[in-house]
């Protein structure tokens, strides 16, 4: 019986936490933890477009998909990006992510090939900096007739079993929040192509 009373207490210490106030100072750099591999709660969305894979590589150089997320549920959306170390576009790179909600996060780059281009933000100022170890995001970029299919997988590692919980019940908005990024990315690029 006490483990019950400590779990519904700690989810709703968890769901108190929604409005955490943004940071005086965005968040310093701090060492990336080690590449989460399993144990992620995870999202996918998927779209085909009517170009040509160097073609929407192009596209995505000069219309970066983060400009097209709106927010959704409690997902604040990104407004500006400061790179940290390196350059963007190259492994290993890094950079601050300004929300529009005034919370911050770090994100760098693990691959980018004409394939593929994966990242993992490590850093949270908001609500998710007290349940998520990391993000990592994987888009894939697969050439198909009529086009390219761009997928993408978003995978929320949970610190622990609680914020497990939480995350899954947060899924919908997640996945609505990359879903409908995908899909205004993928009308402007169609429009762009005609």
């Amino acid at each position: 019986m006490n483990r019950l009373a400590t779990l519904i207490g700690a989810l709703g210490i968890l769901a108190g936490c929604s409005d955490i106030a943004p940071p005086d100072q965005p968040p310093e750099l701090t060492a990336p933890p080690p590449v989460g591999t399993s144990d992620f709660v995870i999202a996918y969305t998927e779209h085909v477009i009517p170009m040509s894979l160097p073609d929407l590589r192009q596209f995505m150089l000069e219309r970066p998909i983060v400009t097209f997320l709106e927010p959704t549920g409690n997902i604040s959306n990104p407004v500006a990006f400061e790179t940290l170390e390196g350059t963007w576009g190259e492994i290993g790179a890094t950079r601050r992510v300004k929300l529009a909600d005034g919370h911050y996060a770090i994100e760098r780059i693990l691959r980018n090939d004409p394939g593929a281009f994966d990242y993992q933000i490590f850093v949270f100022t908001n609500a998710a900096g007290r349940g998520v170890d990391q993000i990592v995001g994987e888009q894939r970029f697969v050439p198909v007739d009529g086009g390219t299919r761009f997928e993408w997988t978003y995978k929320v590692l949970p610190k622990h079993f609680v914020a497990r919980q939480v995350i899954r019940g947060n899924m919908d908005s997640i996945e609505g929040f990359i879903a409908g990024g995908l899909e205004r990315f993928s009308a402007a690029a169609i429009e762009a192509s005609q």
